[in-house]
This record gives structure tokens, C-alpha cells and sequence, in this order.
């Protein structure tokens, strides 16, 4: 994946800490998406968590740094799903001080070019609905809302996703 300034990198269990200071960054964000502040597993579960029938194999973790070598962003893939051709989106979370400068376009536009240049057709995601920033960079990328869910947080809140979809 390429991106000017930028560079990526596939993580594992041992960036687990710096991962988690990321997301750790901003408690606002998971209050937003999972109605309460990131857990201290919260990196563990971005490293490992994967839908029925997929494999470590099928799941891709990638830490965005900026110039300088400061961790900016962070996001996962997981291929071929719900379909072989389709690409989930699982996560995208960009550092607090890095929003509102084009990133989180850049990297979708980088994500989608990654993803077709490895035969893939779609890539899908979920958001949350109370989640208006990120349904707006969604909107502005070409992303088209497919069907809503109802998702029930760990915690026992319920909220809606917004199951949208991005040909390639």
C-alpha cells in the first residue's frame, strides 16, 4: 500500500501496546461505537477478532505512520468477506491529531486500490449510525448505505449499523 508520507506496515501481538495507546486516544470515538471507553483489550480484540469461518490468514492489520515514525492511524481487512470477491473493512481509526487533513479519504482511496489490485470487487463496512464523521467520510468516498443491523454491545447496549458498500 502506498500513500505519500505515509508508510504501512502488517502489525501483530508485539505492537499490541502501542496499538492500544492509539485507541486509548480517544475515548470519545468508543463511546460513539460501543456506548463506553476503550477496554484495556481493545487492541487484543483488533488483532484477533474475525467473522464465523474466516482465518488469522484472512485478516490483515495495518499501522499507518506518518513521516517521522509516529503511529497515525490504524485499520483492518479481512479478505473475502461476506463473499470471496467483497473485502471486509473491519476497523479505521485515525489519531485525534490527525483528523480533518485528508487522511482518512487518503487511506480509503489506498485501501480501495490495495484491495482491487488483490481481485477484489467490493469493500463493505459497518458504521455506527451515531458515528456522523465517519458516515460522512463514508458518504464522500463513494461508500452507498446496503441495509441496517441491530448490534448488541458486550456491555448489553444495542445501537445500528449501517451496512454500506464500496464497488471497485
Amino acid at each position: 500500500m502506498q500513500l505519500t508520507n505515509y508508510t504501512f506496515r502488517v502489525v501483530g501481538p508485539d505492537d499490541e501496546a502501542q496499538l492500544q495507546e492509539l485507541l486509548e486516544s480517544d475515548s470519545d470515538f468508543f463511546k460513539i461505537a460501543n456506548g463506553e471507553p476503550p477496554g484495556p483489550g481493545e487492541a487484543k480484540s483488533l488483532l484477533n477478532d474475525l467473522p464465523e469461518a474466516k482465518g488469522n490468514y484472512d485478516k490483515f492489520v495495518y499501522a499507518v505512520f506518518d513521516h517521522s515514525g509516529t503511529l497515525v492511524a490504524v485499520f483492518d481487512l479481512v479478505r473475502g468477506y461476506p463473499d470471496d470477491r467483497t473485502w471486509f473493512l473491519g476497523f479505521l481509526f485515525v489519531a485525534p491529531d490527525n483528523r480533518n487533513m485528508g487522511l482518512g479519504s487518503h487511506l480509503l482511496e489506498a485501501i480501495c486500490a490495495h484491495v482491487k489490485q488483490r481481485d477484489g470487487a467490493a469493500i463493505r463496512l459497518g458504521v455506527v449510525r451515531e458515528n456522523l464523521r465517519a458516515r460522512a467520510l463514508y458518504d464522500r468516498t463513494g461508500f452507498r448505505f446496503l441495509y441496517e443491523r441491530e448490534r448488541t454491545h458486550a456491555n448489553g447496549l444495542t445501537g445500528i449499523i449501517d451496512v454500506l458498500e464500496r464497488a471497485l
